[in-house]
C-alpha cells in the first residue's frame, strides 16, 4: 500500500476512534451493571402474580436480550429515556427508568418497535434517522399494528419518568390501539383526565396509547398523590 494511502487510512482510523469512545461514554449511563438488579426492577412493573412468571429482558450494548425465560406470555423490561418521542425534553435523560410489563398481544405487536429502537440507539443511529426508519417500518408493515387487547403495566414505585417535580408520577396501565380509533372515542385528552392520550405529543405515530392511572403500586402500597407513594 502506498505510504500516502496508509497515512490517510491511519488518520481516518484516528478520527473514528474518538467517536467510538465518545459513543461508549454516552451509552454507559443508560446501562445497569448489575443484571440481577435490572431484572428485579423490571419485575416491579406489574403485580408479583404477573411478573414472577414473566420473561425478563435487560439492556446491553447491542440492545435488549433475554435474561430470564417466562411461562405466562408477559414480558417485563426497563425502558430508557430514548423510547420517548424523538425530540422529547428528557429524550437523553440517563436517570429515566420505565419498567414495563407487556401482555402477550403487546409482546407480539408493540414490543418489536421498542426492541428495534433500543438496538438502533445502541448502534449509534441518530434520533432523526430513527424517526425516519420507524415511519418506514410501519408503512411497510415491518412493525405491526397493536393486536386486540394489547396492554402494559407500569406500576413500579421505582419508576423515574421525567426530570420534573414528580418523576415517579402515578402507577398506571396502558392500552395500545391503531390510531384510526380516535382518542376522543374514549374521552381521552390531557393528563388531568381519567383516560389520558399518551400519544398526543407524537401525532406522526400510527399508534394510539391510552393511559389509565390507578392508585396502587405493584407492591400494594397506595399512590397517595402525583409523584408520591
Amino acid at each position: 500500500m502506498p505510504i500516502r494511502t496508509m497515512t490517510l487510512a491511519a488518520l481516518a482510523l484516528l478520527a473514528v476512534e474518538p467517536v467510538r469512545a465518545q459513543q461508549a461514554r454516552e451509552l454507559a449511563p443508560y446501562l445497569m451493571r448489575d443484571r440481577a438488579a435490572e431484572v428485579a426492577l423490571a419485575r416491579t412493573a406489574a403485580p408479583a402474580n404477573v411478573s414472577d412468571s414473566a420473561t425478563v429482558l435487560v439492556l446491553t450494548r447491542k440492545g435488549f436480550v433475554k435474561a430470564v425465560p417466562g411461562t405466562n406470555g408477559f414480558t417485563c423490561l426497563v425502558l430508557r429515556s430514548f423510547d420517548q418521542t424523538v425530540g422529547a425534553p428528557d429524550f437523553w435523560n440517563p436517570r429515566f427508568r420505565a419498567p414495563h410489563c407487556l401482555n402477550a398481544p403487546a409482546v407480539r405487536t408493540v414490543l418489536p418497535e421498542m426492541l428495534k429502537r433500543a438496538e438502533w440507539i445502541m448502534s449509534g443511529v441518530s434520533p432523526a434517522e430513527i424517526a425516519t426508519r420507524t415511519r418506514r417500518a410501519y408503512a411497510s408493515h415491518q412493525f405491526p399494528m397493536p393486536a386486540t387487547g394489547a396492554m402494559a403495566y407500569m406500576l413500579s414505585p421505582q419508576q423515574y419518568l421525567n426530570g420534573g417535580a414528580n418523576p415517579h408520577w402515578l402507577p398506571h396501565v396502558m392500552f395500545y390501539f391503531d390510531r384510526s380509533m380516535p382518542a376522543a372515542d374514549w374521552g381521552a385528552s390531557a393528563a388531568t383526565n381519567v383516560v389520558i392520550d399518551g400519544s398526543a405529543d407524537d401525532v406522526s405515530s400510527p399508534i394510539l396509547t391510552l393511559i389509565i392511572p390507578i392508585r396502587q403500586w405493584s407492591d400494594g402500597k397506595l399512590a397517595l398523590s402525583h409523584g408520591g407513594q
